[in-house]
């Protein structure tokens, strides 16, 4: 299926993006892998081609449309045309608006917004040469707001309305555009979210129980764009959480709110 096929992940230096690249380079597909950190990345592409993976490396900030058009055209030099975008890259937050600097809300927010758009407005001329897909990688929480996390939720809750407008504006190209719910998922121990005053601090734990693993994760992400499939949420928590949200706002709000008190009271 992604045989000769050329796909860009952002975020991809580690977690879910890493994994994804992994899951569609074993399928056949040439991929880039995009993060900040180009150390880091290259690090991640020299284990990647250890493992016979056709893999190019590009350090660029995702939400700055100019360094996003760069990281097409690097793509496009390289293996000469785009097919597949998975738009995961993000940052999360853990601390009430009240408390939260500006400065913090306003980082989160636009890597969860303009971390997305940027790099689907500069993809689009390529993509639909090849009628090829846009992922858009949201979360639980883009479907009801959380406590402690506000920009966050806006950020990954916008995603929904970008991706409606996309498949509305241009359904006569043949690009696809999925967008998929990510429910609670196995984390790098690295990995980290930022603070109220923008500190790094390691991500709360969740019960073992409720977690998917990265590779259950990557594989319905690859899965949902091998079907074209419109939208998608994970997990049997998540399909479950997704209908209470919709079916019974108002018991959605009192556990919400009667799981918080402890915490803001």
């Amino acid at each position: 299926m992604f045989l000769n096929k050329v796909a860009i992940i952002t975020g991809s230096s580690g977690g879910i993006g890493k994994a994804t690249a992994v899951g569609l380079a074993e399928q056949g597909a040439s991929i880039v892998i995009n993060g900040r950190n180009q150390a880091k990345l290259e690090l991640v592409k020299i284990e990647l081609d250890q493992m016979g993976f056709n893999v190019l490396a590009v350090a660029a900030d995702i939400t700055s449309y100019e360094e996003c058009q760069r990281l097409m055209q690097e793509t496009v030099n390289h293996f000469g045309k785009i097919d597949i975008l998975v738009n995961n890259a993000s940052l999360t937050m853990n601390d009430s608006f009240e408390n939260l600097h500006p400065d913090i809300f306003s980082k989160v927010f636009i890597s969860n917004t303009l971390g997305t758009i940027m790099p689907t407005k500069a993809v689009l001329p390529f993509v639909k040469l090849t009628k090829g897909s846009v992922m858009f990688i949201s979360s639980l929480a883009g479907l009801h707001g959380l406590p402690a996390g506000s920009a966050y939720c806006a950020g990954k809750m916008s995603l929904t309305a970008f991706w409606q407008s996309m498949r509305i504006e241009l359904q006569s190209t043949g690009v696809h555009f999925g967008i998929c719910y990510v429910s609670f998922t196995q984390n790098d121990e690295s990995k980290r979210m930022l603070s109220s005053d923008g500190k790094l601090v390691p991500i709360e734990k969740r019960p073992k129980i409720l977690k998917q693993s990265q590779e259950q994760v990557s594989s319905a992400i690859i899965k949902s764009i091998k079907k074209r499939r419109a939208k998608v949420v994970l997990s049997v928590f998540g399909k479950i959480t997704e209908r209470v949200f919709r079916y019974f706002p108002r018991l959605v709000l009192f556990i919400i709110v009667s799981s918080s008190k402890k915490r803001y009271s």
